[in-house]
């Protein structure tokens, strides 16, 4: 099931995310519950959650998705947040960028109100080829992150893309 979370740091960082490109923003939770598959060595983590039916209607706006393509990096929380200050700070194709420091600020707010404590271990899966889905495959630049909350089941698909 997809749900907004209205929290208005949330929303600060997605209205700045959007001067880097086209903002996908889907917090979700399955029943049961898709856990991420532990064959790190392969795609296997995500398959479950991109084959799940909800998923794919709740994603339909990232268009066809190459399951060959699916290559990742792990981070943790604060890789994350620092690879969203990148994100930020590299602005998309017109260099829209924000201030280091800014960025820095919003990113943080919004991942301190997305997974507040004791609910802020993450297992991030940030997509290395763009190729992964239609969506991001015709853009310039582009971004992708799959954000896994295992105490409350909740994941997180963030991607921009920025096709001008």
């Amino acid at each position: 099931m997809k749900f907004d979370i209205e929290k208005p740091e949330i929303v600060r960082f997605l209205g700045a995310l959007e001067r880097c490109g086209e903002v996908v923003s889907n917090f979700m939770k399955f029943s049961p519950t898709v856990i991420p598959s532990q064959e790190f060595a392969s795609p296997a983590p995500l398959l479950d959650l991109l084959r799940h039916p909800e998923f794919v209607e709740c994603a339909s706006e990232l268009g066809e998705i190459d399951f060959k393509s699916i290559q990742y990096s792990t981070l943790n929380r604060l890789e994350f947040e620092g690879s969203l200050v990148s994100v930020l700070v590299e602005g998309g194709c017109f260099r829209n960028s924000i201030p280091e420091d800014e960025a820095r600020r919003l990113a943080g707010d919004a991942l301190d109100a997305a997974f507040p404590k004791p609910f802020d271990d993450l297992l991030v899966f940030r997509l290395d080829d763009p190729s992964w889905c239609q969506f991001t495959d015709i853009a310039m630049v582009s971004h992708s992150y799959f954000v896994w909350q295992g105490a409350r089941g909740l994941w997180w698909l963030l991607s921009v893309a920025d096709t001008d």
